[in-house]
C-alpha cells in the first residue's frame, strides 16, 4: 500500500526550482537507492503568512519498500487512503432505460456539457442546442468586440460554445468537500487541462486551455453520438404530445420532440427567462450581488502579499467586509489577468475578468461586490432583479460613451468621490474613459464599497493605491 507524507514543506525558492522529491524523501527517510519506486505530488499549497519564510506545503504519495517499518519509525507518515471519485450517475437506475428521443439540452456551458458527459457515461447520447458559435468562430467574434467595438447579441463572451466559462480565469474552487469535485477535475484533465489542476490547492486552468478543452469535449461527445446545433435559439416548448412529452421550438421554426428537456441557459439569457415566465413556468426572485472590477499592477499585489520574494507566481487575494447589514467581498480574482466586455444585450455593459494559464498580463483584477437585498429591487414581479441589472448595465454603457468603452475611475478618487484626472492604464479593451463610478452605481453599492475598500487597505497595506 502507498504511504502519504501529509506535510512536506519546501522553501519557496527551492520549490520553484523543481526539487527532486524522490531524492529528498530518500535522504529524509534514510533509505537506499531503489527502496523508493515512485514519489508523486497529491496536493500543493503556498504559505506566505510569514514573508521572511515563505514555503510550499506538499502532500506526497510514496511507493516504497517496507511500508510497515517506515510507519513505525516515522509518525508523520500514514497509510494512503485513496479518495473516492463519484459520478453524477451513481445510484441512478438505468437498466433497460432507452429514451424514445435524445434528451435535449439547451445551452453548451459547463452545466449543459457536464450533463451531456454524465448521460454519455450510461450510454445516452443527447442533443445540445446553443445560440452562439463554436469556439473557433466565437473567438473571432469576441475579438471583434474588443478591437472594434462590434457586438454580436447571439455570440459573445456570454453566449457560445462553453458558455461564459470559456473566457474566464478557469479557477476551480469550492467551499465543500464532495466526491463530484474530483470527478470535475478529472474530466477537465482528461480533455486537455494542465497537470497541476489535479494537485494545486487553488487549481487554475486559464482561457487558453479552456478553449481547447471545450473543443475536445465536443469532439468526444460528437463521436459518441451526440448532436450539436449552433446558432439556434430556444423559443419555447409545448407539452403532452402523443409521441413525446415536449415539443421544443427553435428560432428557425424547427420543432424537436423529446421526453427530457434540460434548461442550462446560464445567467445572461434574459430573453429566455422572459419567455419561460410568459409560458407559465414558476419563478421566484432571489438575491444577487453587484459591484465593480478593481485592477492593480500585479507587481504591487505581489509586493503586498510576498514582500521581496520575486520568483513566486502572480499573487492572489480574497477579502471580505461588512457595511451594516450588507456583505462585501472579492470575487473571481484574476492574477495576471485581463478585463473583458461581457454584455449579453446590445447597448449594455458588464465586465468580467479572465487569465491565460501563464497569468502574465502584468495586472491583477478582482470583482468587489455588494449583496443586493430583495427589498432593493423587488416590487411585484419575479424578474424585477433581472430588470434592475439590465437598467444598470445600460447606464454603464451610456456613461462609457456608447461604444463599449468602459467608465473607469481611480480607486482613491472613487473613495474620495471625485473625478479622475489624466490617463488610466487598464487591460480592458476596447478601452476606458474617466467617469464617476461612485455616481454611476446605486448609492448603497458605492457607499458599501467605500467602507470595504478602506477596510481592505488596513489588511493589505497599499491596496488603496494611485495606480489602482
Amino acid at each position: 500500500m502507498p504511504l502519504l507524507w501529509k506535510d512536506f514543506a519546501v522553501p519557496a525558492r527551492e520549490a520553484v526550482l523543481n526539487p527532486d522529491f524522490k531524492e529528498l524523501v530518500r535522504q529524509k527517510l534514510r533509505l537506499k537507492d531503489g527502496d523508493i519506486q515512485n514519489v508523486s505530488v497529491k496536493k500543493k499549497s503556498l504559505d506566505a503568512r510569514k514573508k521572511s519564510k515563505i514555503v510550499y506545503h506538499f502532500q506526497l504519495r510514496l511507493d516504497v519498500e517496507n511500508e510497515q517499518s517506515l510507519l513505525k519509525e516515522f509518525p508523520h507518515l500514514e497509510q494512503l487512503k485513496e479518495s473516492v471519485v463519484g459520478s453524477p450517475m451513481d445510484g441512478v437506475q438505468t437498466e433497460g432505460w432507452k429514451p424514445r428521443h435524445k434528451p435535449l439540452i439547451i445551452g453548451s456551458g459547463p452545466a449543459g456539457i457536464f450533463t451531456a458527459l454524465s448521460l454519455q457515461e450510461i450510454g445516452i447520447s443527447s442533443h445540445i442546442i446553443e445560440r452562439g458559435e463554436p469556439v473557433g468562430k466565437r473567438l473571432k467574434t469576441v475579438n471583434a468586440l474588443r478591437s472594434k467595438g462590434i457586438f454580436d447579441p447571439e455570440s459573445n463572451f456570454c453566449f457560445g460554445e462553453g458558455g461564459a466559462g470559456t473566457f474566464s480565469d478557469g479557477k476551480l474552487t469550492c467551499g465543500r468537500n464532495h466526491p463530484l469535485i474530483r470527478y470535475i477535475f478529472n474530466k477537465f484533465s482528461e480533455f486537455g487541462g494542465p497537470e497541476n489542476l489535479l494537485y494545486d490547492a487553488h487549481p487554475h486552468i486559464g482561457t487558453d486551455y479552456l478553449l481547447k478543452i471545450a473543443t475536445q469535449m465536443r469532439s468526444y461527445l460528437s463521436s459518441a453520438g451526440c448532436d450539436f446545433s449552433f446558432g439556434k435559439i430556444f423559443k419555447g416548448f409545448t407539452q403532452g404530445h402523443a409521441h413525446a412529452r415536449y415539443l421544443v421550438e427553435l428560432n428557425d421554426g424547427t420543432k424537436i420532440p423529446t421526453d427530457h428537456l434540460i434548461l442550462a441557459v446560464g445567467h445572461s439569457a434574459r430573453d429566455t427567462y422572459q419567455k419561460l415566465y410568459d409560458s407559465g413556468l414558476a419563478m421566484a426572485p432571489k438575491p444577487f450581488a453587484i459591484g465593480a472590477r478593481i485592477e492593480h499592477p500585479q507587481d504591487l499585489i505581489n509586493e503586498i502579499q510576498f514582500g521581496q520574494c520575486h520568483y513566486l507566481p502572480a499573487a492572489e487575494y480574497k477579502l471580505t467586509a461588512r457595511a451594516g447589514e450588507r456583505g462585501i467581498w472579492t470575487f473571481c480574482m484574476c492574477p495576471g489577468g485581463h478585463l473583458m466586455p461581457t454584455p449579453a444585450q446590445p447597448e449594455h455593459l458588464a465586465i468580467n475578468g479572465m487569465s491565460y494559464h501563464a497569468r502574465n498580463s502584468g495586472f491583477a483584477n478582482a470583482a468587489v461586490v455588494v449583496n443586493v437585498l430583495r427589498e432593493d429591487f423587488y416590487r411585484s414581479h419575479p424578474l424585477d432583479g433581472m430588470h434592475f441589472q439590465a437598467k444598470l448595465e445600460h447606464r454603464a454603457f451610456k456613461r462609457g460613451g456608447g461604444d463599449y468603452f468602459s467608465p473607469a475611475q481611480g480607486l482613491r478618487d472613487f473613495v474620495a468621490g471625485r473625478e479622475t484626472k489624466g490617463s488610466l492604464k487598464s487591460t480592458y479593451k476596447p478601452g476606458v474613459r474617466s467617469e464617476r463610478l461612485d455616481t454611476l452605481l446605486p448609492e448603497f453599492v458605492s457607499n458599501s464599497l467605500k467602507v470595504a475598500l478602506q477596510s481592505y487597505d488596513q489588511r493589505m497595506r497599499g491596496y488603496l493605491s494611485d495606480s489602482a
